[in-house]
Order: C-alpha cells, then structure tokens, then sequence
C-alpha cells in the first residue's frame, strides 16, 4: 500500500478514536508531529490512574509508529501512559529497582522513565499485521489503548509513592517479583 494512504487512513482512525474518546466524556485531542519523521498523537487525559500522592489520572499518548515502506509486514501501535511528570533523582536508584522487579513479570508493556529522568511512564507497542485496516484495526487500537490503562493502573500508585520516598520495595508483591 501506498505509504500516503497508509497516513491517511491512520489519521482518520486516530479521529475515530478522538472522537469516541469525547463521547465518553474523556478529554482527547490530536497532535500534529512537529517534524517530518514524527508520528502523529492521539492525547488523553485518563481518570482512575495513579491516584496516590498529587496525581489525579494519568496522560496517555497513543499513536502508530511511522511508517518506513509500504511494503512492511507488520504495522506498531504504541500507548504511553505518562504517571508522574516531576521525578525527584535521589528517588531514582529505589524506583528502577522497583520498576525492575514489576517488569519482570509483566507479560507486555513496561513501566519506564525518559532520558532526562522527568516522567514516569508505562509503554506497550503492540505489533499489527499490515494488512489490518479499517474496523478491525481500530478494535485493536481500542485493545491496545484499553490494556495498557489497565497495566499502567496495576503498580502505579505502588510507583508514585516510591518516586516520591513514600513506598518500599516490601511493598511489591511476591508475584511481581
């Protein structure tokens, strides 16, 4: 497929999205890439996540990763759930080893933090065929988008409170372990 259409068809889905996103009430907008190899971003702002501490809710950032060839086989769809925007670096040794042991046993996505040590965040990329258009790949947008919430949720709260000097280690569960 052309890469052209490829975008354009991407573009209306992340409108799809949006706009089904603000039915339900969520706040949501696209954001155009800045630069020419850049994806564009569906944004949210997602209630009920990582509620410890200052934090009401969560940013989710939701795009496809940019093509490079029609001709690719497989397709990625990416979420990243932004928990935390302001990272304390004396926090930081405790809060990868916690991140280290809870990722251990995800069975995708992860729990990360930015180059700059400024965001804590939880990323799934989910692998799509190529081929996956229309109604069918905005269901598994939908997934994605529903699942990695659903993740991000699970140890967030546990996180933010080790980021900021509050949590423990022994407070990790045997099973994340």
């Amino acid at each position: 497929m052309e890469i052209e259409k490829i975008k354009e068809e991407r573009h209306a889905l992340l409108e799809r999205m949006r706009d089904s996103l603000q039915e339900e009430l969520v706040a949501a907008e696209i954001v155009e890439p800045e630069k020419e190899n850049e994806p564009e971003i569906l944004t949210a702002v997602l209630s009920g996540i990582g509620e410890a501490g200052e934090m009401e809710g969560a940013y989710g950032e939701f795009f496809f990763v940019p093509v490079v060839s029609g001709e690719d086989a497989i397709q990625h769809f990416s979420a990243v759930i932004t928990l935390l925007d302001d990272l304390d670096r004396e926090k930081l040794p405790m809060l990868f080893e916690a991140m280290s042991y809870i990722n251990f046993s995800q069975p995708c996505g992860s729990y990360c933090v930015d180059r700059d040590a400024a965001y804590l965040c939880y990323k799934m990329t989910v692998p799509l065929p190529s081929e996956l258009s229309g109604d069918a790949l905005f269901e598994e947008m939908n997934i994605c988008m529903a699942n990695a919430a659903t993740a991000a949720d699970l140890y967030a709260d546990l996180l933010i409170r080790i980021a900021s000097g509050e949590g423990s280690l022994d407070e990790i569960p045997p099973s994340a372990e």
